[in-house]
């Protein structure tokens, strides 16, 4: 809820605390909502491009480069097949590349990740879904299920600005330069748009996420939406996984292929990049129940705008009756990652309003909900870490401020 610019910043939600490196907890995000109908494009080839050199001391390949059509941006392959149990690649511009030298040297806590072996799900036979992971033991709201790393990263803006013959040509010399490029390249694959291999399978198992503070995607193969490996993770309207909720013995443990919180129509179209139609129980539900459900979550999404619109309207007060209304609906449709969003907009409010007693309490009940979810790390959480995280939340509304 902060003033145009800010929210541009701020569309995509933080999906880990070290996008490229750290661990990223499934349930923590949404799929990326680039376009599955737009193709790449083929344009003319761009020539002379020169290379910048690595930004990271460890990296085992030098970088490759590409032009942007227009020439006004560079996209290079930087790759260090020796980190973590695969091996990273990004595509992205050689600033933002630089802006992440921290995240790329980031130590991976690979015995964290061998420890996660010892799971608390099984692999089945689900009917009429194929494969899926099923709860072996009760499993408690926002306990992490299940841990990868960034495989490969590509910059959104990429796949619309680089020619589609230096593009494909780019995407593939990432992967095969991991270490394990098999952990990509046996990812499934079901977008009808995609005209290359390695973007249908971006296209189908990519994650939003940020590095440098610029929208990326991102691969993590242990908790893709559809591979041919070992884990299959299926769709439910309202998942359960990262963990949103108690988790039962025996139910399945499933993921959204798409943002929470709407409405069945928007819900059934863009599902159909997958090719499937949903059954879980919210789909499934009586019409009476999945018509509340529906009237529920467009009330929210109409909440949500008409709380932005007051704000930046400067009608503080307006703004936080409207994101209250937003909080009491979130229960009924378990929407439970969006109550961090929605604490940090009352916090931005009252810090607007100088309250700085109120700006404090809902700023913290936002830090709250991340440490819960996974967001932070136990490194950040504690009161000297929340006492930095509230530092620099200040500093980001001073920024939206000084913006508007």
């Amino acid at each position: 809820m902060a003033p145009r610019r800010a929210k541009r910043q701020q569309a995509l939600v933080l999906l880990t605390v070290f996008p490229c490196l750290a661990q990223a907890v499934l349930g923590h995000g949404s799929l990326n909502e680039y376009s599955a109908s737009t193709p790449l494009t083929l344009r003319p080839l761009a020539l002379d491009v020169a290379c910048p050199l690595p930004v990271d001391d460890n990296a085992t390949h030098p970088p490759e480069c590409e032009h942007s059509t227009d020439t006004t941006a560079k996209y290079c392959a930087n790759t260090n097949s020796r980190h973590g149990p695969r091996g990273w690649s990004i595509i992205t511009t050689p600033e933002t590349a630089a802006n992440s030298v921290s995240f790329l040297n980031q130590h991976l806590n690979t015995s964290r990740y061998a420890s996660l072996r010892d799971t608390p799900y099984k692999l089945i036979d689900v009917p009429g879904k194929g494969k899926g992971l099923v709860a072996t033991r009760p499993i408690k709201q926002y306990e992490e299920i299940l841990l990868d790393y960034a495989t490969l990263l590509v910059d959104i803006m990429f796949t619309t600005k680089v020619s589609a013959f230096l593009g494909y040509r780019l995407l593939h010399a990432a992967v095969d330069r991991l270490s394990d490029p098999a952990s990509v390249l046996e990812l499934g694959q079901s977008n009808g748009y995609a005209r290359d291999s390695v973007e249908n399978i971006l296209r189908t198992n990519a994650f939003g996420t940020l590095l440098g503070g610029v929208p990326h995607i991102g691969l993590y193969p242990m908790v893709s939406v559809r591979t041919r490996m070992a884990m299959s993770i299926n769709h439910a309207c309202k998942p359960n996984i990262g963990a949103a909720r108690d988790i039962p013995t025996g139910e399945e443990i499933t993921i959204s292929y798409i943002p929470l919180g709407l409405p069945t129509p928007t819900r059934a179209q863009k599902l159909q990049q997958w090719d499937f139609t949903c059954h879980c129980p919210l789909y499934t539900a009586r019409q009476p129940q999945h018509d509340a459900s529906d009237a529920r979550r467009r009330e929210i999404d109409t909440l949500r705008d008409h709380a932005m619109g007051a704000f930046q309207a400067g009608r503080p007060y307006q703004a936080l009756r409207l994101t209250r209304q937003v909080l009491a609906l979130l229960p009924a449709e378990e929407l439970f990652p969006l109550y961090s969003e929605q604490y940090e907009n009352m916090a931005r409010v009252f810090y607007v309003l100088r309250d700085m007693e109120n700006a404090e309490k809902y700023a913290r009940l936002s830090l709250g909900v991340l440490e819960e979810q996974g967001y932070v790390t136990t490194s950040i959480a504690g009161e000297g870490g929340r006492g930095e995280a509230l530092g620099r939340m200040w500093r980001r509304f001073e920024e939206e401020e000084e913006a508007v």
